[in-house]
C-alpha cells in the first residue's frame, strides 16, 4: 500500500512535470518567434526609412511616366534613372546581407492595383502586377509601416515599407524590404520538439530509477524535491527576467540607433545635395538621438549598481526642504515657460534625515521630471513636506491625465510603460527612486485622487 502510494504520488508528479514542461516549451517557442519578429520588423523598418531619404521622389516618379506599360524595361542599363535607383537598392541589399531583393511598389490608379517599380535584383520585373500584397500596405500607403508575420503564395514573411516622396511631399511610390521567416519557424519548432522528446526520455527513466532504487526513503526524498522545485522555479524566474530586460533594452535603444544610423547615412551619401539647412537637422537629429541613448544607457547602470548593493550612501544630517527649495528653483523657468504653477506646503521646523544628498536629489529630479512630464500647460505642481512621530514624509503632486488605479502597483516596477507614457522616458527613474528610498530604509508610493497624481516618500527622522 506504501508503496502504491508512492508511485501515485510520482506519477501526479510526472504528468505535473509534463505539462510545465510542454507549456514552457511552448511559451519559449512563441517568445523566441516574437522576439526574432520584433527585432527583423524594427531593422527592415530601418532600412526601408533609410531608403526612402535615398531615393529620389521626382525622379522616381519620372521613371514609371516614362515608361507606363509592363516590362518597358528589361535590363537595368536601359535607363539612367532606372540605373540610379537600381543601384540604391543594391548597395543596400548587400550591405544588410538580406536574403530576399528590395523594391519599389507603385499604385497604378488606372487599373486600381499595384505595381512593382525598380528593383535591386539583377533582371528588373518593372510594371509586374503585385497581386498578392498585404493589406496594411493599402491601409498605411501614405505613412509606412511594419508587417508582421503573414503568408502568401510564396512562404511566411516579415516586411516593412516606407514612402518615397516627391518635392512636393506627395507619395509617389514605396520602398519595400521583406525578410522570408519559414526557415526560422521551421528551426526553432524542430528544437521544441527535440527538447520536449529529450525531457520525456529523461523524466521516464529518472523516476524509474528512483522507484527502483530508493522505494525506502521516498518520503524523504519527496522533502528535497520540494526544495529542488523551488529553486527552479527561482531560476526560470530570473531567465524570464533577464530576457525581458534584455528585450526592453535592445527595443529602446534601437529607436534611437536606427535614426543615427539612417540619417548619418543619408549625410554620407547625399551630403554633396543636402542644403546647410538639411545638414544642420540632420546632425541636430543625430547628437539628440545618441544624448537619448547615453541616458538610457547612465539609468540603465545606475539601477544595476543600485539592485546589486554595490553603492555605499555616505549618509549625514540633511535638510531635505532647503533640498526640495533648490529643485523646485531649478524647474521654475520651465514652469513659466509651461504655465506651470509651482506650489509648497512645507511645514515649519521639519526635522532632519540621514540621508546621501547625491542620491537624494536624484529623487527629487526624478520625482519632479516625472510630474512635468504629465502636467499640462497651466496646471500645477505641489511640492509638500510634513512631519509625523518619527517620519518625514515629502509628496510631489501634478495635475493632467492620471495614472490608472490598476497600474499603481506596478508603477516603480523596472520599464513599466503606463497608458500616458511619454516616448522621451526610459521607464527607469520611479524603479531608481524606489530602490535609492529602500536603501535609506524608507518607503516611497504613488496615489491618485480627483485627477491628481501624487508620489511620495517617507523616511525615518534622526
Amino acid at each position: 500500500m506504501r508503496i502504491s502510494r508512492y508511485k501515485q504520488i510520482l506519477a501526479i508528479v510526472t504528468v505535473g512535470f509534463l505539462i510545465l514542461t510542454t507549456y514552457f516549451l511552448v511559451w519559449s517557442y512563441w517568445h523566441s518567434v516574437r522576439q526574432a519578429e520584433q527585432a527583423s520588423l524594427m531593422r527592415l523598418r530601418g532600412i526601408t526609412n533609410a531608403l526612402a531619404l535615398q531615393i529620389d521622389g521626382d525622379e522616381h516618379e519620372a521613371l514609371l511616366r516614362t515608361y507606363p506599360s509592363k516590362d518597358a524595361i528589361v535590363t537595368k542599363y536601359q535607363d539612367t534613372l532606372y540605373q540610379r535607383i537600381h543601384t540604391i537598392l543594391s548597395k543596400n541589399y548587400t550591405a544588410n546581407m538580406l536574403k530576399t531583393p528590395i523594391y519599389t511598389v507603385v499604385f497604378d490608379s488606372t487599373v486600381s492595383r499595384y505595381e512593382f517599380g525598380v528593383t535591386s535584383a539583377e533582371k528588373p520585373y518593372f510594371r509586374h502586377p503585385y497581386n498578392s500584397y498585404p493589406q496594411t500596405m493599402m491601409d498605411m500607403y501614405h505613412e509606412g509601416a511594419t508587417i508582421p508575420m503573414y503568408e502568401d503564395e510564396f512562404g511566411t514573411w516579415l516586411s516593412a515599407f516606407s514612402v518615397i516622396k516627391n518635392k512636393s511631399g506627395r507619395v509617389v511610390a514605396l520602398v519595400q524590404a521583406d525578410e522570408p521567416f519559414d526557415v526560422f519557424l521551421k528551426t526553432t519548432r524542430k528544437e521544441v520538439s527535440q527538447n520536449l522528446l529529450f525531457s520525456l526520455v529523461v523524466l521516464g527513466l529518472l523516476f524509474s530509477g528512483i522507484i527502483w532504487l530508493l522505494q525506502p526513503i521516498l518520503l524523504k526524498e519527496q522533502r528535497s524535491k520540494i526544495a529542488l522545485a523551488a529553486a527552479n522555479e527561482q531560476i526560470v524566474q530570473l531567465d524570464n527576467f533577464r530576457k525581458e530586460m534584455i528585450a526592453n533594452v535592445s527595443h529602446d535603444l534601437r529607436t534611437p540607433m536606427a535614426s543615427i544610423l539612417g540619417f548619418s547615412e543619408t549625410l554620407q551619401q547625399k551630403k554633396d545635395t543636402l542644403s546647410d539647412a538639411d545638414q544642420s537637422k540632420y546632425l541636430k537629429i543625430i547628437h539628440v538621438e545618441a544624448q537619448r541613448m547615453n541616458h538610457m544607457i547612465g539609468e540603465l547602470f545606475d539601477l544595476t549598481k543600485l539592485e546589486a548593493g554595490q553603492i555605499i550612501l555616505n549618509k549625514e544630517p540633511l535638510n531635505l526642504t532647503e533640498m526640495a527649495q533648490d529643485t523646485l528653483y531649478a524647474y521654475s523657468e520651465r514652469a513659466k515657460d509651461k504655465q506651470i504653477r509651482l506650489l509648497t506646503e512645507f511645514e515649519q521646523m521639519v526635522q532632519m534625515v540621514d540621508a546621501d544628498a547625491f542620491w537624494m536629489n536624484r529623487v527629487l529630479q526624478n520625482l519632479m521630471s516625472n510630474a512635468f512630464k504629465y502636467v499640462n500647460s497651466g496646471g500645477l505642481v505641489k511640492f509638500s513636506i510634513y512631519m509625523e512621530p518619527g517620519l518625514l514624509h515629502l509628496k510631489v503632486c501634478n495635475s493632467g491625465h492620471p495614472i490608472e488605479v490598476a497600474h499603481l502597483p506596478f508603477i516603480f516596477d523596472r520599464y513599466f510603460k503606463s497608458s500616458n507614457h511619454h516616448s522621451d522616458s526610459t521607464g527607469l527613474g520611479l524603479a531608481i527612486s524606489k530602490k535609492i528610498i529602500e536603501l535609506h530604509g524608507g518607503r516611497i508610493w504613488a496615489e491618485v485622487n480627483d485627477n491628481i497624481t501624487t508620489f511620495r516618500f517617507s523616511l525615518k527622522t534622526t
